[in-house]
């Protein structure tokens, strides 16, 4: 299965608030990728002064097949 990186670059992201804001976005999305029926073995979250980043490994491929 695929693993996913998502690396986002910002401005000066202060001490304080980098472990928070990687919590936030590991959080947020990995909701959204179980909301969409997508499952993963694990992720990971990590920050630094200018980024933030998502691991998300063992991804399923696609989507499943919904019918409505």
């Amino acid at each position: 299965m695929p693993d996913l990186l998502i690396e986002l670059f910002s401005e000066e992201i202060p001490a304080k608030m980098q472990a928070r804001a990687a919590e936030d976005l590991k959080r947020l999305m990995t909701n959204a990728l179980v909301e969409a029926g997508l499952t993963y073995a694990s992720a990971g979250a990590f920050a630094t002064p200018r980024r933030l980043v998502l691991t998300v490994e063992d991804l399923l491929a696609e989507s499943p097949t919904v019918r409505e």
